[in-house]
This record gives C-alpha cells, sequence and structure tokens, in this order.
C-alpha cells in the first residue's frame, strides 16, 4: 500500500515527462468512466505536460519511483479569470491540473499537493491561490470547498458544456494566519 507519510513533491524534470503524462492520462480516462467530460483527448496533451515542465512550473508527489501526483502553479490565469470579481488580491498563483492516480484517491495525497501549493503561494509572495474546478466534477468541487476555498464565478471553456467554477483563497505570507 503505498503510504502518503513517505512521499515526495519536487519540481518536475524531463525524465518525469512519460510518467506525468501517463499519470494525467489515466485520470482523464477515469474521469470519463464517471460519466465526467472535464478533460478530453485534446487538452490536456503530452505537450501540456512537457510544457509544464520545461517553465519549470510541474511539481510531481512520488512514493519511491512512482508518479502518484502532480499538479502546475503558475501566474497564468486563463482570460476567463477576468471576468471576474475576486475578493483576494493579486498576485494570484494559478493551480491548474492537479491530480492523484485513480487507485489511490481518497489517502491524502491530493491535499498534501494542496497544502504544498498553499505553502508554496505564501512563501513565495503571492497574495491569493485561483484555480477552476469542473461543475461536473462533484468530488473537487467539495475538495476545493472543504478546503475554505470561495468561490469567486464561473467560466466556460471550449468543448464542455458544464461551466467551471471559479475558486479563490487568500494565500498567508509567511508568519500570518490563511484565510
Amino acid at each position: 500500500m503505498t503510504d502518503p507519510s513517505s512521499s515526495v513533491i519536487r519540481l518536475a524534470n524531463s525524465s518525469d515527462a512519460d510518467a506525468a503524462w501517463d499519470l494525467l492520462a489515466s485520470c482523464r480516462t477515469a474521469l470519463l468512466e464517471r460519466g465526467i467530460a472535464q478533460w478530453d483527448d485534446v487538452y490536456p496533451s503530452a505537450e501540456t505536460v512537457r510544457t509544464d515542465i520545461a517553465k519549470a512550473t510541474l511539481h510531481v508527489l512520488t512514493t519511491g519511483n512512482d508518479c502518484v501526483g502532480m499538479v502546475t502553479l503558475d501566474a497564468n490565469a486563463d482570460a476567463g479569470y477576468g471576468s471576474v470579481k475576486w475578493e483576494f488580491e493579486e498576485p494570484a498563483l494559478i493551480v491548474h491540473r492537479l491530480c492523484v492516480k485513480p487507485g489511490l484517491q481518497g489517502r491524502g495525497f491530493g491535499q498534501q499537493l494542496m497544502d504544498f501549493a498553499e505553502h508554496h503561494a505564501g512563501a513565495t509572495g503571492y497574495r491569493s491561490i485561483r484555480l477552476d474546478a469542473y461543475s461536473g466534477n462533484a468530488s473537487s468541487v467539495s475538495f476545493y470547498q472543504k478546503r475554505g476555498y470561495r468561490q469567486a464565478g464561473q467560466v466556460y471553456f471550449p468543448r464542455r458544456t458544464l461551466p467551471f467554477y471559479l475558486f479563490e483563497w487568500r494565500a498567508a505570507r509567511d508568519g500570518e494566519g490563511t484565510g
């Protein structure tokens, strides 16, 4: 059994590209099997993974040699984010494509990735975190709500029939409380 306490989160490098893509593709397949059309055969792609690695924004969660989770962290918000009245100030760290190996979901790996993102935001001067969650993925929406993320609006992305909810969280700078 894979133990979250023995895991490591680190910046991905080029040797992680295949494992990261395999993880993302398996999550896409698992979502589609549950009737959740969050991702499709166009987005995200293997090229998305390679670009995130080249930009040094993809972080992988590993246990031993196994890539069990990943998240991309950067300041690049989709244009649709601009239509929302955000409560928390910028700069904002944007969370993209957080995923955990389907057979290991519910064991705390997603929590670890978000703990990492939240710590990273505060430690690097971001004032807030923003992200989108597919409204048809009730587990994902609930995950962020339980972590205290505030729904700020919604946006539609190409090839999706349902909106993505936009969430935000006030990041604490080191030494401050969270919000």
